[in-house]
């Protein structure tokens, strides 16, 4: 009874950002000033967004455990978030096991469909921001690889930079895991029922944000 209730909950949670865009990507005047925003931190143009993973620890699943074990070795779902200089959440994706590297889960998202499909605008030339796990592309900002020989003072002054702005999407997580403590291990051991929560949690969060509801001392380690 209890997970039929959260079951239609959540589904409800999807209808209504459905109607009222609370996750939604940024155009006109609302994307011009997340570029403004991020620029104002350091100087870096035309950023629209920043993109990372995140692990929500899970229970071991009965099937196919070892796909859902990640790098630190323990099993886990993967979120892809992308969100703008106030940590609200533009993109959301959630679901894929832990293995999985983040590049591949962002060339699986919807997200990775609509840009190459040219259903998502990058005005001024803007695009996001990611770390080494991510590729280099025109809609995809990444930074400078350092294996220990990087010297160049440009480099490492862009790779400073771009950092700055990125951290925002670690903060989101950190944010959502902390207002959210279920997140930090999920008990249920329904995937389908996983990815709901996690992006119902996301949507919540929006609203949160939406109303000033930003205590930095939930921001938690991720």
């Amino acid at each position: 009874m209890f997970w039929d209730l959260l079951y239609r909950t959540c589904k409800h949670l999807l209808r209504v950002n459905n109607v009222h865009h609370i996750i939604s990507w940024p155009i006109g005047a609302r994307c011009q000033r997340i570029m403004n925003e991020f620029q104002s931190v350091n100087g870096f143009p035309g950023i629209i967004g920043a993109i990372d993973g995140c692990h929500i620890r899970i229970k071991k699943p009965q099937e196919h455990p070892n796909s859902y074990c990640n790098r630190k070795n323990y099993h886990s779902v993967l979120l892809q978030g992308v969100c703008d200089h106030s940590k609200v959440f533009l993109d959301v994706y959630a679901g894929e096991p832990g293995s999985m590297h983040d590049m591949r889960m962002f060339r699986k998202s919807d997200l990775y469909y609509r840009i190459i499909n040219n259903e998502i605008e990058f005005p001024q030339d803007s695009h996001l921001i990611g770390d080494l796990a991510y590729k280099l592309s025109t809609t995809l900002m990444v930074g400078f690889k350092n294996l220990g020989g990087l010297t160049n003072a440009h480099q490492m002054n862009f790779n400073y930079k771009l950092s700055r702005c990125r951290v925002d999407i670690e903060n989101a997580f950190g944010y959502l895991k902390g207002r959210f403590r279920r997140l930090k291990y999920m008990e249920t051991i329904r995937l389908d029922l996983m990815s709901l929560l996690i992006v119902s949690s996301c949507i919540l969060n929006n609203l949160c944000i939406f109303n000033n509801d930003l205590p930095e001392s939930i921001v938690m380690d991720i």
